[in-house]
């Protein structure tokens, strides 16, 4: 029997000198997007971001405050992307380099009430080398700092074509049962999903308790409704399973960012 549930609707964003492979619709002052994001129905806004200081938490506040915008995740990969820095990098002073980075960001994290996402920033695995000793150190270190801020952890599967490890729900989903950790959950991104996992709805049931947020953009990386994947099913099993989290969209700003934002928002709408 299916759950009612609530899901809230998040559109990611970056500050204006954020690389172009971040994957945001907006590249502007984060309260200026904060405030387009709320014309236009969304519920809250994902900060993609480098570093704590291109974050001011009291302008973002204060436009929470006025608004009522949530924000419900800060994302990292902008760490990896900039600087190549991840957990598993050969050279320790670049893992702590990674480290220190992502934990300047996990504690805006908990000044904003927000998630934190581990995507590619975990690095990858590479044959003669402890980088999967070196992924469960800096996870574990992590982790011991998200209990003393009371921050969850989201770890994302990144497909086979960005990254040589965790691409699979099913290979995330392991690693989080081994770290067994309570605050590191799952974060699955549709665009990933529909290369990797059997199926999409089917993922997302059988780690439904693992799954603390969701990343929404169709097959091409495009707002919802412009490529071919099946949001009306997906959102429907979203549903059955009690999700009552966000689905955040993290797509290109094609054909025109307040376009892609707009039409997002608006597919989405109709299943929610």
């Amino acid at each position: 029997m299916s759950k009612s549930a609530t899901i809230k609707t998040a559109l990611a964003v970056a500050p204006e000198n954020a690389l172009m492979s971040a994957f945001v619709v907006f590249r502007d002052k984060l309260e200026t997007s904060m405030i387009k994001a709320a014309e236009m129905g969304y519920d809250g806004v994902e900060l993609a971001l480098l570093s704590r200081d291109q974050v001011d938490l009291k302008s973002v506040k204060k436009i929470m405050k006025e608004t009522g915008l949530e924000i419900p995740m800060v994302s990292t990969g902008q760490i990896f992307a900039d600087t190549g820095v991840n957990f598993t990098h050969p050279e320790k002073e670049k893992r702590e380099k990674a480290l220190t980075d992502f934990l300047g960001l996990m504690e805006a994290a908990s000044e904003l009430e927000s998630l934190v996402n581990v995507g590619r920033l975990r690095g990858t695995l590479n044959e003669g080398s402890p980088s999967l000793d070196y992924f469960n150190e800096y996870m574990t270190r992590a982790l011991a700092r998200a209990d003393e801020l009371g921050v969850t952890i989201a770890l994302e599967p990144v497909n086979r074509y960005e990254i040589n490890f965790l691409n699979s729900c099913e290979q995330t989903a392991e690693v989080i049962l081994n770290l067994n950790h309570p605050r590191l959950t799952m974060m699955p991104d549709v665009f990933h999903m529909n290369i990797e996992d059997p199926s999409i709805e089917g993922s997302l049931w059988k780690y439904a308790d693992l799954i603390s947020y969701v990343h929404f953009a169709d097959s091409n990386r495009w707002a919802p409704g412009r490529g071919h994947l099946d949001f009306q099913s997906i959102v429907s099993a979203l549903k059955q399973t009690g999700y009552k989290g966000y689905v955040s969209l993290e797509i290109l700003p094609y054909p025109e960012p307040d376009l892609a934002a707009r039409e997002g928002i608006n597919t989405i709408r109709k299943f929610l």
